[in-house]
């Protein structure tokens, strides 16, 4: 507040303090205070309480004012501090580096290493499969209706090595299987036996045809018999083996659901290594005989075949339980004819059809038709009351199962 400004109040304080002072000790004081006066004099008061009171305040805001100021520029000054000690440290971490890097000599630059041959082969490579057991079980307790209780159980694997490039595919394929049966009698028969191994190598041509080279071999693990007759044998390991290589041409679809290959040149070959099942003449090798000076000639173990090889493949998934897939293999024998000039044909035919219950376990339907013109089987006649073999034939052969296959994918 300036020096007038507090002058005026002064003076005016002391007028109304000595009014009042009348208006206490004076009679007529009433005659000259009137209420006009006596109102402006009061609000008068009233407004310079109000403006002492907004004075005070606003003296204690600049206070407030100037010691935040001060505060803030402390601070400033710490940070600019903070500033400068950071450059100056950074300054000296490059410089520290710098010197670092010149005691270091340069690496002199290094080609590229080439790809050694484990990486090449390993390159693209993939392998997949299955392996389990498949289980079948029948139970017959006083069945008017006739039969013979009996478990069967089967233990498979399948696998494939794929080997995918850019100018060419290569892949191996297994697939392996051996089952017995037990009767309620205690009697074992072989329910199923196969080695099945297919190898294939295709070069990228087109983008639906490619040119290819395959060669197939399917033999069994253990003897066969015509059951219940279990004396003689009739196959084994190797008795008969077929290994065939053939070069053509591979047609596929999108995502290889089709696949047909045709090789209008192939050779064949049967092995017959079980020495009596040879001597026999048994699928299609050259039978022993006695020469001229009676002396016996042994059946020859191999029988070479050259013919067209046709190879179907197809693999659909039925909704999302259910997957169908079949393989057909025809081999169209041209070294060897009918007696009606006509080209004997050997067919290969499995179909599966995989009812997927979970993750491991399945219901399986598998039905494998197969004809072989040099797999015979005896036609009997009944000659005065005795079965007579009359003649050895070539017959369709069918073999069909449905059971429970606990099955590890990997």
């Amino acid at each position: 507040m300036c020096n007038n400004q507090k002058i005026i109040a002064f003076i005016i304080l002391i007028i109304t303090t000595i009014i009042m002072s009348g208006q206490l000790f004076s009679q007529n004081h009433r005659d000259f205070v009137t209420p006009k006066i006596d109102s402006i004099l009061r609000n008068t008061l009233d407004y310079l309480e109000i403006r002492n009171s907004l004075v005070k305040q606003q003296f204690d805001i600049q206070q407030k004012e100037k010691q935040i100021g001060k505060t803030l520029s402390v601070l400033n000054k710490h940070n600019a501090e903070i500033v400068n000690e950071r450059q100056i440290i950074e300054s000296e971490l490059a410089a520290i580096n710098r010197h670092i890097d010149s005691l270091v000599p340069p690496q002199p630059a290094r080609k590229r290493p080439k790809a050694n041959i484990i990486d090449i082969i390993n390159e693209g490579l993939t392998f997949s499969g299955n392996f389990g057991l498949n289980i079948n079980q029948l139970a017959l307790s006083n069945w008017a209706a006739g039969g013979e209780s009996s478990s069967t159980g089967k233990a498979f694997a399948n696998f494939t090595l794929a080997n995918n490039k850019k100018r060419y595919e290569s892949k191996i394929i297994g697939n392996f299987a051996f089952g017995i049966s037990r009767f309620s009698d205690k009697r074992i028969e072989k329910a199923d036996d196969k080695i099945d191994l297919h190898y294939s190598y295709s070069r990228r041509s087109g983008k639906w045809v490619n040119f290819s080279l395959v060669s197939t071999f399917n033999t069994q693990f253990a003897n066969g018999y015509t059951y219940p007759n279990d004396s003689v044998r009739i196959s084994s390991f190797f008795a008969p083996a077929y290994l065939t290589v053939s070069a053509g041409y591979t047609f596929k679809t999108k995502k290889d659901i089709f696949q047909a290959y045709v090789s209008p040149f192939a050779g064949k070959i049967t092995f017959v290594m079980a020495q009596e099942l040879a001597d026999q003449g048994q699928y299609g090798v050259k039978a022993g005989y006695y020469n001229a000076d009676s002396t016996y000639i042994h059946g020859e173990n191999i029988a070479p075949a050259i013919g067209a090889n046709i190879i179907i493949n197809y693999k659909q998934n039925i909704g999302k339980s259910i997957t169908y897939s079949t393989l057909l293999n025809c081999f169209y024998n041209y070294s060897e004819k009918r007696d009606d000039g006509r080209v004997k044909i050997d067919m290969n035919w499995e179909n599966n059809i995989n009812f997927i219950i979970n993750k491991n376990i399945s219901a399986v339907l598998f039905v494998h038709l197969k004809y072989d013109h040099n797999t015979t089987f005896p036609v009997y006649k009944d000659i005065d009351g005795v079965e007579t073999v009359i003649d050895n034939i070539p017959k369709l052969q069918l073999k069909e199962s449905l059971g429970i296959a606990l099955v590890h994918n990997f």
